[in-house]
């Protein structure tokens, strides 16, 4: 039973294929909660090379086209959440993420035993994925104070179900690429290994989907300062720019071969995560308290803000602060921050292996192995540890509560460093002890 008021729906998130909702650029669209995405057909050439120049000299590489699978949960959201006070629904010609790949590889083994490799690796988006809420019309409202930026009024929100304006559709964007360059020198003598390793990421994107409900996706991605619907092409959630590895191993043998001791050791050391400057409300009433890009405000802008209960000053004051002790922040005042555009700090770890071989009956192997992970952190307390903005990928250093255009923040004065020392499992030492009998 449908309950209905004015035309409108009375009772949140049924079905209602009568109701007009709005795409990313204000037009009128519909959806049929019944009908799935229609299936479509993806075409997907690919040439590929292998050419020897010289006996230690090779050039590989290839192009093509590569369709790929998704979690189909995001999909399921339309059938799994017909009554949630909300609307999901995926895109009638919603494709399969669809990618064109380049890659040109060269080895190279030289005097010595050394081998070198180079990769390149240059991927587009055809097909990529972005949540976009088309209960939205395009924001016509303008937020008062620092920092004025398009807002949606009730008027630009489409009255769907009994007060609920919220749409979640799961579309296609052609936004996004990425482009990897990495390099590696690897030699192995009679008994020990050396590897080093460096990889360089430079990846965007429109939409960083980290949550399995279509809600989520959309509440937790960094919109378009002047339309959440319309997709920025700009860093990725995902991947360290900037990455160095290496491992090395060596095998002591002695006691006339029966016994043998492995030491095998491997490091990385990398740039941080990346994340956002949002607020902690939904500053521009787009339906999400997560996703709204902070406005980076000068000492001046702060001293004209408004800010809750009695410690207006004392919350001014810490904010400028913490502004001034941000390396992004205070480089980019009178902005608003870009979406994914600032990195944690550097961090590395080592990671140690010791193999003990014990020779049985000549054929037969006992093996003790001991992986200790972090193994820095075993010795001192302090170091391996990782230093984190957000674990979500969001900083919200700041809260904002809207009345009639009219922003009002809260800032927690505790608050003087952007980063605190994460001691969750990576930023940890482990052991695993393991034992095996190798026969013939």
């Amino acid at each position: 039973n449908i309950a209905r008021n004015g035309g409108l729906l009375s009772a949140g998130g049924v079905y209602a294929p009568e109701i007009s909702y709005f795409d990313e650029n204000g037009n009128s669209v519909t959806f049929d909660h019944t009908v799935l995405p229609k299936e479509t057909v993806l075409i997907n050439p690919r040439l590929g090379f292998n050419y020897k120049v010289e006996k230690d000299l090779q050039l590989r590489g290839g192009s093509g086209m590569f369709t790929g699978r998704l979690p189909f949960v995001w999909i399921g959201n339309q059938v799994a959440n017909p009554a949630f006070f909300f609307y999901c629904v995926t895109a009638p010609n919603f494709k399969m993420p669809q990618v064109w790949r380049n890659n040109l590889g060269i080895d190279k083994q030289w005097k010595g035993g050394w081998n070198t490799t180079v990769d390149l690796l240059y991927t587009k988006d055809i097909n990529a994925q972005m949540t976009r809420n088309y209960g939205l019309n395009k924001p016509l409202g303008v937020l008062g104070g620092p920092g004025s930026r398009p807002i949606y009024r009730p008027q630009d929100r489409a009255q769907i179900f009994g007060g609920a304006t919220n749409a979640y559709v799961f579309t296609n964007t052609d936004l996004g690429y990425s482009f990897n360059a990495s390099a590696q020198i690897q030699k192995t003598w009679e008994s020990m290994s050396l590897m080093v390793g460096y990889n360089y990421l430079d990846a965007k994107d429109a939409a960083s989907i980290d949550a399995e409900i279509s809600s989520d996706a959309y509440d937790r991605n960094p919109a378009n300062v002047d339309n959440t619907n319309i997709g920025n092409l700009t860093p990725s959630l995902y991947g360290n720019k900037h990455r160095v590895i290496a491992a090395a191993t060596k095998k002591f043998t002695y006691s006339e071969g029966k016994m043998a001791t492995t030491v095998s050791l491997f490091t990385e050391y990398a740039q941080g995560n990346r994340y956002s400057y949002t607020y902690a409300g939904d500053i521009n009433n787009d339906g999400s308290g997560l996703n709204d890009l902070m406005y980076i405000p000068s000492d001046r802008d702060i001293d004209m803000m408004t800010f809750s209960g009695t410690n207006a000053a004392e919350q001014r004051a810490a904010f400028k602060s913490y502004i001034a002790q941000d390396e992004y922040l205070s480089a980019n005042i009178g902005k608003f921050a870009e979406k994914y555009a600032t990195l944690a700090p550097w961090y590395n770890h080592w990671d140690l292996r010791l193999l003990q071989d014990l020779s049985i009956q000549n054929t037969n192997k006992l093996q003790l192995s001991i992986d200790i992970l972090n193994v820095g952190n075993l010795i001192n307390s302090s170091w391996g540890v990782r230093q984190l903005a957000s674990y979500t990928g969001l900083a919200q250093p700041v809260a904002v509560a809207v009345t009639n255009s009219v922003p009002t923040y809260t800032f927690d004065v505790s608050q003087t460093s952007t980063y605190f020392d994460d001691f969750n499992i990576p930023s940890r030492w482990q052991m695993q002890v393991g034992l095996r009998y190798i026969f013939k």
